[in-house]
């Protein structure tokens, strides 16, 4: 029995060495962005007009990310999900401003903005730590009311395409990410949303989170693949039941091989 566990512990030294580290980055309590939010409006009669204004927002959020190889200096990293939440803010906007008649004035109080990552994204890393992943799908989520020229209460809960950018750098265990945009995030408001007489209106939402910081505690995860031969199959099966129970086959890091850390093997699985 000895020799089994101290064969097993030494197959799963092998798995961390060819595994990837993983972190849960957040935002500190209390951060808030600029964000900046242009309306396009056409309308059926006075044309086309647009505005942009500027509001302070609350932010909070996080993402996970992974990194390889399983120790720094990491060479690539990945993100697998992301949720940021902006909170309130009231937008004053003009349109159709004409001589000795004056503006149309629409009032949006955004309630709350969520933007969330629908698909994995990847990239690797310069030497500073910097990264680009493009074309990577998020979903926004906002609810808001207006006033003035319309009116009414909305929902917009709609795709779009990003471009993030960043920097992971660590220290003492903690990786970090500054340097941090999204873009901007265009949404078209459905025509069922639309007021009287207007064609189409689409919302430009450019949030600021180049001063925002995610910060967290990093761990290496060890691969599925315990015996390193470049499979994932029913011989890293075999050796993940026999550490049932115990640590010794644990891939999620919680210390414990348990139906978790087979549910990452059997999707890690290439047969």
């Amino acid at each position: 029995m000895h020799l089994k566990t101290t064969a097993l512990a030494a197959l799963v030294a092998t798995a961390a060495a060819q595994g990837t580290s993983q972190a849960t980055v957040s935002i500190a309590s209390g951060t808030t962005i600029q964000a900046t939010v242009r309306i396009d409006i056409t309308h059926n009669t006075f044309g086309s007009s647009n505005d942009t204004e500027q509001r302070t927002h609350s932010l909070s959020g996080s993402m996970h990310i992974t990194m390889n190889p399983n120790n720094p200096p990491w060479a690539n990293i990945g993100q697998d999900s992301m949720n940021l939440l902006l909170g309130p803010a009231l937008y004053n906007f003009q349109f159709f401003c004409f001589p000795f008649i004056g503006c149309q004035n629409l009032n949006v109080n955004l309630t709350s903005v969520v933007i969330t990552m629908t698909a994995p994204g990847s990239s690797p890393l310069s030497g500073t730590g910097n990264y680009t992943m493009t074309n990577v799908p998020v979903n926004l989520h906002a609810s808001y009311s207006t006033t003035g020229i319309d009116t009414g209460n909305y929902v917009i809960d709609q795709p779009a395409v990003v471009t993030i950018t960043g920097r992971l750098t660590q220290n003492a265990g903690v990786a970090k990410i500054d340097q941090f945009s999204l873009g901007s995030l265009i949404f078209d408001v459905p025509p069922g949303s639309l007021p009287a007489n207007v064609s189409s209106i689409r919302l430009t939402i450019t949030p600021n989170l180049s001063q925002v910081t995610f910060t967290g505690p990093w761990s290496v995860v060890p691969s599925p693949d315990f015996n390193g031969d470049g499979l994932v199959n029913g011989l890293d099966l075999g050796i993940l039941l026999s550490g049932w129970g115990t640590a010794q086959a644990d891939i999620d890091g919680d210390n414990l091989t348990d139906g978790s850390d087979l549910g990452l093997l059997l999707s890690a699985w290439t047969g």
